[in-house]
């Protein structure tokens, strides 16, 4: 869909502004919360850490840690599209300019007391699972508002957005190992051996994978006055540090499969193909990025990465729990 059908769209449905039902405002703040992305982190890396580091599978206690790693992203996720709103409002994509606050369906108030109220429910909600949850999940939350925000608004700043997402990784690493020690009692040899999927977490998904949505979103970024690291740095560079990145990332996640934990062989054979599938398909389309930049092939990339990743997190958890 071209600028000009984008906008045209986007105009008859500001023009019908009247005919909002109370059904659309409720999708549209459901639709602000990213419910995919929150499926796809928060409860597949939640499970994931536990599982690995605690070596069984998770106890009902541990659903309220998933509840408040939910409902304070759902927050984090709606304050990030408040954020995002000009740069959204210029997108030459439908999916982005049709979004429940650039349409117009979910007001900028509404929209800020969504975040405020998911934001609190999930730090009380750490607050009865102890001190420490509490306070990893505090800097979690301040962190991913000035992710989204003013005055370091991170998402729009060259390299400090690949770094908020490194630390994000980190502090979500803590939280979990804050809640297995109060309630698991694990070894800590068990946590350092978790090392190595925290750094798969923070290289794969914080470096490799963030990379590659700032170029997917490079030409919404260039419009809306974001400058990323491929706006800043270029095309080229980011391509080749999401590739490198990425491939590092998946070996910290494979090596310790063969050489730290007792691990099954099929699940070892899975392992071994996923690291091959997507080291084909990550380097054919990296090479056709440094070749010649294409938005068709950024958002292949990208959603590759959020795939593959995806079948690390099921993988790992698993491997923890057999």
């Amino acid at each position: 869909m071209g600028i000009e059908s984008v906008n045209r769209v986007c105009e008859d449905f500001k023009n019908n502004k009247k005919e909002i039902t109370i059904g659309q405002k409720i999708k549209g703040h459901f639709v602000l919360t990213r419910p995919l992305q929150l499926i796809w982190f928060d409860i597949f890396a939640s499970l994931a850490v536990f599982a690995i580091v605690a070596q069984h599978f998770p106890n009902a206690h541990y659903l309220f840690f998933m509840l408040a790693a939910i409902t304070a992203d759902a927050g984090a996720c709606t304050l990030n599209d408040f954020g995002d709103l000009s740069c959204d409002s210029n997108s030459t994509e439908s999916s982005r300019k049709l979004r429940p606050l650039p349409a117009g369906i979910i007001s900028k108030r509404a929209a800020v007391t969504q975040a405020a109220m998911l934001y609190t429910i999930g730090l009380l909600i750490t607050l009865y699972l102890g001190y420490y949850i509490f306070i990893a999940a505090f800097l979690l939350v301040m962190l991913s508002i000035q992710y989204s925000l003013k005055p370091l608004k991170m998402d729009g700043r060259p390299v400090v957005s690949q770094l908020f997402w490194v630390t994000f990784g980190l502090m979500y690493y803590l939280a979990v190992v804050a809640y297995l020690i109060k309630y698991e009692h694990v070894a800590m040899q068990n946590i350092y051996n978790g090392l190595y999927f925290l750094m798969t977490m923070v290289i794969f998904a914080g470096l490799a994978e963030t990379l590659a949505k700032d170029l997917r979103d490079l030409e919404n970024d260039r419009t809306g006055g974001k400058i990323t690291t491929p706006v800043y740095f270029g095309v080229k560079p980011a391509v080749v540090g999401s590739f490198v990145f990425s491939m590092t990332g998946m070996i910290f996640w494979a090596i310790p499969f063969f050489t730290v934990w007792k691990t099954h062989g099929l699940i070892q054979f899975f392992i071994i193909l996923i690291f091959i599938l997507w080291s084909i398909l990550c380097l054919g389309l990296c090479w056709s990025l440094f070749k010649k930049y294409s938005k068709i092939n950024a958002r292949k990339l990208h959603q590759g990465y959020i795939l593959t990743f995806t079948y690390i997190l099921a993988i790992t958890f698993f491997a923890g729990v057999t």
